[in-house]
C-alpha cells in the first residue's frame, strides 16, 4: 500500500499547532499556514527537520512512484508536432 503523510495529517495526529511547527521549521505562522494549505511549495530541509520532528522517516512524505501522466512525460506537445 503506498501511503503519503501530509504534513497537516502528521501534526494533527501529534495533537500539535501549526505555531508549535512553524517556530520548530524557523518560519512564520502565515508562512506555515501556506505550506499546510500546498499555496507554496515544501522545501527539502523543511520536510527533513518535520520528519526529524515527528520522527518518521522522510520517504513518509512521498509516494513510491510517480507514473508517466505525472511527469508529463511521453506526452506529445503541439509544438513538437510541427
Amino acid at each position: 500500500m503506498n501511503v503519503k503523510l501530509t504534513p497537516k495529517a502528521l501534526r494533527i495526529n501529534s495533537e500539535k499547532t501549526q505555531h508549535e511547527v512553524a517556530d520548530v521549521l524557523g518560519l512564520s505562522l502565515t508562512q506555515y499556514r501556506r505550506k499546510e494549505n500546498n499555496i507554496v511549495r515544501w522545501y527539502a530541509d523543511e520536510l527533513d527537520k518535520l520528519a526529524a520532528f515527528y520522527e518518521v522517516p522522510i520517504q513518509y512524505f512521498f509516494i513510491d512512484k510517480v507514473s508517466q501522466k505525472d511527469t508529463g512525460e511521453g506526452e506529445v506537445h503541439e509544438a513538437d508536432r510541427r
